[in-house]
C-alpha cells in the first residue's frame, strides 16, 4: 500500500480503489498520446529491378551499372574503341550512294535504300543518342530525382552487369518476367543481350571470362569459297570479339527504340529485328530486312575495319550466295577457336 502527503503535511493511506483508478487514467492518456502522435509513413516495397544504390559509371551518354571497377573499365574501353572503329564505316556509308564499296553492297545491297539509314544509325551509336523516353517503369516513383532524370530511367543505353538473382530487366519490355540472372546462369554461352523494349543491355559475367578477345586483330577477314560463292564458315571467326558483340547489342537498342515524350527522333522504331546471325544468311537478306538485322551491321563494320576485299560475287542474280552446305562446314571446322558465345 502506497502513501501520499495531505495538504497539511500528514500521511494518509491511498486506498486500492483510488490507486486503480489513477493507473487506468494514466494508461488512457498514454494510449491517446500514442494515437495522436505523427507516424512515419509505411515503407514502400522496393520494386526496382535495379537497386538505386548500384554505382552508375558514365561513358558519354552510355550508362554502366553494377559493374566492378575492372569490368567498368573494360566496357568503357570497348565503347571508346567502338567509336573509333565506326568512323571509317560511317564515311563508307556516306560515299555509298555515289561509290558503294563491296562491303556495303554485300550486306546492304541498295545504297538508295540503305545508305542514309546505315550512316545515321552508326553515327547515333558514336554519340549514344537516346532512343527511349524517360521512364519510371523500371525504378518506381518519379522519373526525376533531386539531380534531374535518374540515369537508370533516362532512356539512354545502359549496360547492366548481372551479379545477383531477381533483376527482372525485361519489365516494361517484350518479356515482363525475364530474369536477367537466371538467363545468364541457364545459358553459359550467353554473354550479352539487349532486352528489347527497354534501355537495358544485360551483361553476363561470362562476357568477361569466356575468353573473347577485346578487339579484332588487324586485317581479320572472312575467307570466300569461289566454288560455292559464299563466305567460309558462319562468320564467328570475324564476329566473336568483345567489341563486335557490344556493337550488335547497341544496334539492337536502337532498332528496338520506342516513340514517346522525351525521345529524340532517331527514326528507327523497327520493332523486332530479323535475328539472322550466319554471315551467308545475312548476305541473302534484302536491303530492307538487312536494315532490321543487327548482325548485318556487325559484319559490315568488321569488314570495313579489316579492310577486307574478298566477298561473294553478287553481280548477277544467278550468283546469289548459296545456302549452308555440309562441305563448307567441314572445310571450316578446323578454324574454330572456341565454342561460339551467344549474344542475341
Amino acid at each position: 500500500m502506497q502513501t501520499r502527503p495531505t495538504s497539511h503535511g500528514q500521511q494518509t493511506a491511498m486506498t486500492p480503489k483510488l490507486s486503480l483508478q489513477l493507473y487506468l487514467f494514466v494508461l488512457h492518456l498514454t494510449a491517446l498520446a500514442t494515437a495522436l502522435s505523427p507516424r512515419e509513413p509505411a515503407a514502400t516495397p522496393q520494386t526496382s529491378p535495379i537497386p538505386q544504390s548500384w554505382r552508375v559509371v558514365r561513358n558519354g551518354r552510355y550508362n554502366i551499372v553494377g559493374c566492378s571497377d575492372r569490368d567498368s573499365y573494360t566496357l568503357k574501353y570497348l565503347l571508346s574503341s567502338l567509336r573509333t572503329f565506326l568512323q571509317p564505316a560511317i564515311e563508307d556509308a556516306d560515299r555509298a550512294i555515289i561509290n558503294p564499296s563491296p562491303a556495303f553492297t554485300t550486306f546492304f545491297h541498295s545504297p538508295l535504300v540503305a545508305a542514309n539509314q546505315v550512316s545515321k544509325l552508326l553515327t547515333d551509336i558514336t554519340t549514344g543518342r537516346t532512343a527511349y523516353p524517360p521512364s519510371s517503369a523500371y525504378m518506381g516513383g518519379e522519373v526525376e530525382d533531386g539531380n534531374g532524370i535518374h540515369p537508370l530511367r533516362s532512356g539512354n543505353p545502359t549496360f547492366v552487369c548481372i551479379t545477383e538473382p531477381g533483376l527482372e530487366l525485361g519489365t516494361g519490355g517484350d518479356d515482363p518476367d525475364l530474369d536477367g540472372y537466371a538467363l545468364c546462369k541457364d545459358n553459359p554461352a550467353l554473354v550479352m543481350d539487349h532486352f528489347r523494349g527497354t534501355q537495358y543491355i544485360n551483361v553476363c559475367p561470362q562476357f568477361f571470362t569466356i575468353g573473347l578477345p577485346a578487339l579484332p586483330p588487324d586485317g581479320r577477314c572472312l575467307g570466300v569459297s569461289r566454288i560455292l560463292n559464299r563466305f567460309r564458315g558462319s562468320g564467328a571467326l570475324l564476329s566473336h570479339v568483345q567489341v563486335w558483340v557490344l556493337l550488335e547489342e547497341v544496334v539492337g537498342y536502337y532498332m528496338g527504340g520506342t516513340k514517346g515524350k522525351g525521345t529524340e527522333d532517331v527514326g528507327y522504331h523497327q520493332g523486332k529485328g530479323e535475328g539472322v546471325t550466319d554471315v551467308n544468311e545475312c548476305v541473302r537478306l534484302g536491303a530492307t530486312k538487312a536494315l532490321r538485322n543487327e548482325m548485318s551491321f556487325v559484319y559490315y563494320v568488321a569488314s570495313i575495319h579489316g579492310q577486307c576485299t574478298s566477298f561473294p560475287d553478287l553481280s548477277e542474280l544467278k550468283r546469289r550466295v548459296l545456302l549452308s552446305s555440309n562441305t563448307d562446314t567441314i572445310i571450316n571446322t578446323t578454324s574454330a577457336i572456341y565454342s561460339p558465345p551467344i549474344h542475341t
